[in-house]
């Protein structure tokens, strides 16, 4: 959990300086790079900063993390076999509690970011699916992230997947969840969701 929590620091904790080396970037990477602009956007605003804004300035990013992040999807996939075992009522609360553990991990993160620079790399995209590559520049290290993504729409791309230094966000959770539901209940993962969300 400490290595998830250092990945998604890296991917939001950040004040960065967008720069690309794809000339023609697809509609997937724009829409990223848009949403990374956004949150930067919150994070600089003066009316935002401070304790007594801490409420309205985490509404805020929640609002772009809903925009560009497919919950229901991650939940598919971190569930893997398990998802249609489940009723439909045990997945809609699912994805409402693990949606929120993301959003928690996240905005409790990208509220101290540092200044660094992220470099697009370059990308594949088909049809339906999109990697957009990059890279996190630090002083000493450049860490390696790629975003995985899928058109939800006729305009729209979200994203369901970043692999940091090639591990993956959802595979990670998709080991948790498995371990659990092996010897477990659904009762009893969506307790821990919960006790997650708390802590």
């Amino acid at each position: 959990m400490k290595r998830l929590k250092f990945f998604l620091i890296v991917f939001f904790g950040m004040g960065i300086l967008l720069t690309t080396a794809t000339v023609f970037a697809s509609p997937a990477q724009t829409q990223l790079k848009n949403s990374i602009d956004k949150i930067l956007t919150i994070l600089k605003d003066p009316s935002l900063k401070g304790e007594d804004q801490t409420e309205q300035r985490r509404l805020s990013l929640r609002a772009v993390i809903d925009e560009r992040f497919s919950f229901k999807k991650m939940s598919q996939f971190s569930l893997a076999r398990h998802w249609k075992t489940i009723t439909p009522d045990q997945q809609k609360q699912f994805v409402k509690l693990f949606g929120r553990l993301l959003e928690e991990i996240y905005v409790s993160k990208i509220e101290s970011y540092t200044d660094e620079i992220i470099e697009y790399t370059g990308e594949s995209v088909s049809k339906r699916k999109a990697k957009i590559y990059s890279e996190i520049i630090t002083d000493e290290i450049k860490i390696p992230i790629e975003y995985r993504m899928f058109k939800a729409g006729e305009d729209t791309w979200m994203v369901y997947d970043m692999l940091i230094e090639g591990v993956s966000l959802i595979k990670n959770y998709r080991t948790q969840f498995d371990k659990i539901l092996q010897k477990n209940s659904f009762e009893t993962l969506i307790e821990d969701l919960r006790k997650k969300i708390d802590s």
